[in-house]
C-alpha cells in the first residue's frame, strides 16, 4: 500500500489553496486520500463554463475560415473547395467543442496518470498507487484552470474578440514574440509551447510527484520535465509533417 508523509487532513478548499501557496503540503494531504474525482469533477465545469459562454458570441464560420487558413490548407483549395470545408466544420463545430470540453480533463488525467505513474513507480521505485498519480495530475491542472479559464473570458471581453482559440486569447509564450505567418510551423509550434501556464502545471506536477517518491522537487522535476519534453516533440513533429 502506498504512503505519503504523515500530513494534517485538509479538506478539498484548504487543499486548493494550499496547491498555490504551499503545494507540498496540499499533495501530502491529497496523496493520503487520493479522491482525484473532485478536481475533475471541477476541472471539466470549466471547460464547459467556458464553452457555455464563448460558443454563443463566437463567429463559426469566421472561426473556422482562420483556422483553415493558419493550417495552410485554404492555399491548396480552390473557392468552392473552401466552402463546402467551411460547411462541414460549421455543422459539426458545436457538438465537437461540446464533446471536447467533457472528454478532455478525463483522457488527459487518465493519459497523463498513468505516464507519470509508470515513469515514477518503475524508475523511482516510489510506493505510489496509480489512483494517487491521477489525484496529483487532476489538481494540478484544476488548480492552473481554475485560473486561465476566467482569464481566457476576461481577456476576450475586454478585446471584443471572440474568434480566437481559446488557448490562444492569452498570450504567454514564447510565441507571442513571433509573426505567425513569417515563422516556419515547427518553430511556432515549439514556441507556443514554451508558456508560463504550462511551467507552472509542470512545477506542481513535480511538486506532488516529489512527495509522493519522497524527492526533492528538482529530482522530481526530471520526470514530469521528461514527459512534457517527449510531447511538445511530439507535436513539433506534427507540425513538421503537415
Amino acid at each position: 500500500m502506498a504512503s505519503a508523509p504523515a500530513s494534517p487532513q485538509l479538506g478539498a478548499g484548504s487543499q486548493l489553496a494550499a496547491v498555490y501557496f504551499s503545494p507540498r503540503d496540499a499533495f501530502a494531504s491529497i496523496l493520503a486520500r487520493p479522491r482525484f474525482w473532485l478536481p475533475l469533477v471541477g476541472w471539466t465545469a470549466l471547460g464547459i463554463g467556458l464553452a457555455a459562454v464563448w460558443m454563443p458570441r463566437v463567429d463559426v464560420r469566421e472561426f473556422s475560415r482562420n483556422q483553415l487558413q493558419q493550417s495552410g490548407r485554404a492555399e491548396k483549395m480552390d473557392p468552392a473547395q473552401v466552402e463546402r470545408a467551411l460547411d462541414m466544420q460549421t455543422r459539426v463545430f458545436k457538438p465537437f467543442v461540446w464533446t471536447l470540453v467533457v472528454l478532455a480533463p478525463i483522457v488527459t488525467t487518465l493519459v497523463v496518470g498513468l505516464a507519470l505513474f509508470f515513469i515514477f513507480r518503475f524508475f523511482y521505485a516510489a510506493e505510489l498507487t496509480y489512483a494517487q498519480s491521477l489525484a496529483v495530475v487532476a489538481w494540478s491542472f484544476f488548480a492552473v484552470a481554475l485560473v486561465t479559464t476566467p482569464l481566457v473570458l476576461l481577456v476576450m471581453s475586454l478585446k471584443g474578440d471572440w474568434n480566437v482559440p481559446p488557448e490562444e486569447a492569452v498570450q504567454a509564450s514564447v510565441a507571442m514574440f513571433l509573426d505567425r505567418p513569417k515563422t516556419a510551423r515547427p518553430l511556432y509550434v515549439l514556441a507556443s509551447s514554451l508558456d508560463l501556464f504550462s511551467f507552472w502545471i509542470l512545477w506542481l506536477l513535480s511538486s506532488g510527484f516529489a512527495v509522493a517518491s519522497r524527492r526533492t522537487t528538482g529530482a522530481a522535476a526530471a520526470g514530469t520535465v521528461g514527459l512534457w519534453t517527449l510531447y511538445v516533440l511530439g507535436k513539433v513533429a506534427v507540425g513538421a509533417a503537415f
